[in-house]
């Protein structure tokens, strides 16, 4: 069963305006439902629920579960589709039976683009390195689920660019407030941010010109080839032979949990090799011994499935110290990644976030990594010419505690409830200006009779006078 976190009850403030919202991971889903805050409800008290704000919108979120719980073994794709729709039709809002909107944030490659795509829309395409999952539909079940039948109230895209549109426009939000509070700050306007989540893979969400990037499909950055460190030996993450460059010396082939717990287990099998090598021989039976532990261990790699794409394999780097060396190589890859965005697009800021960088020890070796790649090109840029200057360019998530992958598919839910309402206004409107048309034309039409009506009578006075005269004469 899932995890759930938060009241029971069904049902909140804000005017009925409910809303659900999935962050859609490779392994894991988290779900929530949350409602919108009026501004009478603002000094509610909201002690026992979570309240997170997305520019001027106030969200109280209610109910939020992780599918599979921590811990739990990992669940088939179909079997977190399944929870998913349990969740939200437990949760339904009364009397309504249905949300305001859903947003679903997910990992990629996903059909995201209804009007080029709509045979692959709401499924993770074939190119997937995820093989369970490739083709499966996650939007028709969940959407059904949620009492939404028509995806006009459904906002679709992956877990990266979701969260980065929802980075930007709070952070113009807060610098319009900014230069609200203050008439002298002279900051320039935000048009561009990037953001990057580092988890078991790696992606990059683009917002260029104030506007999300899909184009042909959506951004990939995660597979782009980046400079290993010198002597790297690492022989590739398990994910690679269905991964563009085959997963070798990219973004997600070093830096994301499942390479980076491969690297973990290569480097143990390295040391262990190393100890055998040069450990002193003290009898054949002692061989013998090192020489079964050996296999035994092998053997339980295999059955066990211990490489990165085991779920409870990766909790090993929750254990790792700070000083361990593949912190260097993740904050080597990921300096990469944010130094191509700055030569390719001109962001002005990267948003990092994912599990991975939980790691808080790798913002400072990032920043650090950049500015030696920059090698000083860009010093005339004031903002990238020092390292510490970096802290306002490469930044963390504005909602660390929720997370931007949920915080975006509700940001995406927000999109489809406005477009709604604005469509629905239009329409009132439209129907308004109808039914104006239409009592003008009965006006003219009844002013025209009224006139005919008059003249003909007119038409007839006339007649019936001219008879009068000619008849005396």
């Amino acid at each position: 069963m899932a995890s759930n976190k938060g009241d029971n009850k069904k049902g909140g403030r804000g005017g009925g305006v409910y809303l659900a919202a999935v962050e859609g991971g490779g392994t894991t889903f988290v779900v929530s439902v949350a409602c919108v805050l009026s501004y009478d409800d603002e000094n509610s008290d909201s002690s026992s629920s979570t309240i997170i704000n997305i520019g001027s919108t106030k969200l109280q979120i209610l109910h939020t579960a992780t599918i599979p719980p921590s811990g739990e073994e990992e669940y088939t794709p179909q079997q977190i589709i399944d929870e998913a729709c349990n969740f939200f039709k437990m949760h339904l809002p009364s009397p309504n039976g249905c949300y305001s909107a859903l947003g679903i944030a997910t990992f990629g490659p996903a059909g995201v683009d209804p009007n080029t795509m709509n045979e692959s829309y709401g499924t993770i395409l074939s190119g997937s390195p995820k093989k369970l999952w490739r083709g499966l539909d996650i939007l028709s079940p969940i959407s059904e689920a949620c009492g939404l039948l028509s995806v006009d109230r459904v906002g679709f895209d992956t877990d990266v660019n979701a969260p980065a549109l929802a980075e930007f426009r709070h952070r113009c939000y807060q610098l319009e407030e900014q230069q609200n509070d203050d008439h002298n700050n002279n900051n320039k306007p935000l048009t561009s941010l990037a953001y990057i989540t580092i988890g078991t893979g790696v992606g990059v969400g683009l917002v260029i010109n104030s506007q999300p990037v899909h184009g042909l499909l959506h951004p990939e950055g995660g597979h782009i080839c980046v400079q290993p460190l010198p002597n790297d030996n690492f022989t590739g993450y398990s994910w690679g032979p269905k991964s563009p460059y085959q997963g070798k010396s990219t973004v997600e082939g070093i830096a994301s949990s499942v390479a980076l717990t491969e690297r973990c287990i290569q480097m143990e099998q390295e040391r262990e090799m190393v100890k055998k090598l040069y450990r002193p021989s003290s009898s054949s039976s002692d061989n013998n011994t090192t020489t079964t532990g050996s296999s035994s261990d092998d053997d339980k790699i295999k059955k066990n499935k211990m490489n990165g794409d085991n779920a409870q394999t990766r909790e090993i780097l929750t254990k790792l110290p700070d000083s361990h060396p593949i912190w260097l190589h993740a904050s080597n890859a990921i300096a990469n990644l944010c130094v191509s965005i700055l030569l390719l697009t001109s962001c002005q800021k990267i948003v990092l976030g994912g599990g991975i960088m939980k790691r808080t020890i790798l913002y400072p070796m990032i920043r650090s990594r950049v500015h030696t790649l920059l090698n000083g090109y860009l010093d005339s840029v004031d903002e990238l010419s020092t390292e510490d200057k970096l802290k306002d360019v490469i930044v963390t998530s504005s909602w660390e505690e929720v997370g931007s992958g949920l915080v975006g598919a509700y940001n995406l839910a927000l999109d489809k409830l406005e477009d709604v309402t604005t469509n629905d206004d239009t329409q009132q409107k439209l129907k308004k200006q109808k039914l104006k048309s239409e009592e003008s034309e009965r006006h003219l039409f009844t002013s025209g009779v009224l006139a005919g009506i008059g003249i003909s009578f007119g038409c007839a006075l006339m007649v019936s006078l001219l008879g009068r005269g000619s008849s005396r004469r």
